[in-house]
């Protein structure tokens, strides 16, 4: 047999491999197999460039949301894998490649995320200030943020809290760094007042440290993988909302493989770290599902419906504390109108006569209208409403 021949053999091998493979995934994928013979005609970057536009508004909801390139990936892969003129799977990698290019050439103006690389700060930043975390929203937010006034700003009307107290309702740990601004731009956080923290994959000791102290209820959210189970078992006190097999089926997520070199001791890994022996059983076999898997709107609803189902609710602080915040909010309140009037030129009042008004006795009702207003904007805080009530 001449090496041609061989040659032609394997190649059309792995064509049939790759169309069986595709159709185990989706069945649909059979229409292409009479054209699996052709010879392949257009290159990957010619397919994305084709399908781009599709794949962000099925990631995006329409461009609506911030969304991470990978998850722009998982879209665009069976988009590319089932075309009949493809002669190769996309990998992440050529996508992220393919992406950038499209993004310079067309610069459709995407909010398209990527991981924090390293860290910008100013000179003679505030003491409490850690820096930028050079992501490309943190930059974008940055580059836009309109010059500061040289007037001196008003007092913040925020009630003083540290950590949990008054202030946290639950933490959710992510395994992944990117989602934070998709939960922000959905105002996720606000809602829930839930605190966000990510690990950047096997959780450290300062990660764990940091969520045993604050004393808040903690949610650990991961990869249906080896890791992500490493990672959960982390935080032995927190509850685990991170993919399983029933979210896989409910949510019609697509697998992935990974392969382990030894399955036996991943599988019993995985057991050893709270997974079930059916997920034992599909992620030592050599399958994975990402959280990027899901699109931008269906991740939030998913991690909304898990805080749900476990009853988060926002804070609404004790009577006592409620007390002091509102002699706080009204003296607040009229130390920004001094301050404002002050550098006001046309102003020649007399200005520390508004400090020895009577401060009016804190409601009764306080705390129940604080959740009233709470079902009309569950982005507020508590201290947020007590000084739209004294303000207004």
């Amino acid at each position: 047999m001449r090496s041609d021949d061989v040659i032609q053999a394997l190649d059309v091998g792995q064509k049939w491999t790759r169309q069986v493979k595709a159709e185990e995934k989706r069945p649909s994928a059979r229409i292409y197999r009479d054209s699996m013979w052709t010879v392949a005609r257009r290159s990957l970057k010619s397919i994305c460039y084709e399908r781009m536009e599709e794949a962000w508004n099925k990631a995006s909801d329409g461009g609506r949301l911030p969304t991470h390139w990978r998850q722009v990936f998982y879209v665009m892969r069976p988009l590319c894998d089932e075309h009949p003129e493809s002669d190769r799977p996309l990998t992440d990698a050529t996508f992220k490649g393919i992406l950038e290019t499209y993004l310079d050439e067309h610069a459709p103006g995407w909010d398209v995320l990527r991981g924090a690389r390293g860290v910008f700060k100013e000179p003679h930043a505030a003491r409490d200030d850690n820096g930028l975390a050079m992501s490309t929203m943190n930059v974008r937010k940055y580059l836009r943020a309109p010059a500061p006034r040289h007037e001196v700003p008003p007092v913040q009307a925020r009630f003083p809290t540290k950590g949990a107290h008054n202030r946290i309702a639950a933490v959710l740990i992510c395994e992944k760094e990117g989602f934070d601004d998709l939960l922000i731009a959905e105002q996720v956080p606000a809602r829930y007042d839930l605190a966000l923290m990510s690990t950047k994959g096997i959780s450290a000791r300062a990660a764990r440290d940091l969520a045993e102290s604050l004393a808040a209820p903690c949610f650990t959210l991961h990869d249906l993988d080896k890791n992500g189970f490493v990672m959960a078992s982390g935080f032995p006190g927190a509850i685990d909302i991170g993919i399983r097999l029933p979210d896989v089926e409910e949510w019609e997520l697509a697998a992935e493989e990974q392969t382990h070199p030894n399955e036996w001791r991943a599988r019993a890994n995985l057991l050893q770290n709270g997974a079930s022996v059916e997920e034992a059983d599909f992620v030592s076999g050599g399958q994975r599902v990402e959280l990027n898997m899901f699109t931008s709107s269906e991740f939030v609803e998913f991690v909304e419906q898990k805080l749900e189902e476990h009853g988060v609710e926002k804070i609404v602080p004790d009577d006592e504390t409620l007390a002091a915040a509102w002699q706080r909010a009204h003296l607040v309140e009229r130390l920004n109108r001094i301050i404002s009037r002050a550098q006001d030129p046309e102003e020649d009042g007399e200005l520390l006569d508004e400090l020895n008004d009577d401060v009016p006795p804190m409601p009764d009702d306080l705390a129940a209208r604080i959740r009233r207003e709470f079902e009309n904007d569950a982005a507020q805080s508590w201290d947020d409403v007590i000084a739209g009530l004294v303000g207004g």
